[in-house]
């Protein structure tokens, strides 16, 4: 009846005061980064909005300095 994706990356984490922000619109835990690569701040809103409009859950799991899981 459900399935579980994750998706793990080894990047520098995501601080615990942005863990709850992250997946706002216009939001970046790095502005810095996020120039460099032309990222507007959208990417994760547009996968929580289609991944809830399938009456599902998504969040992440993140250490600073080791990195991140996304569910």
């Amino acid at each position: 009846e459900m399935v579980r994706i994750e998706v793990a990356d080894r990047g520098p984490g995501i601080p615990a005061a942005m863990a709850d922000r992250i997946f706002d619109k216009f939001q970046q835990v790095d502005a810095s980064d996020a120039r460099a690569k032309q990222g507007s701040g959208l990417g994760l809103t547009i996968a929580k909005a289609l991944v809830e409009q399938h009456r599902g859950t998504i969040g992440v799991n993140s250490e600073e300095g080791r990195g991140s899981v996304f569910w």
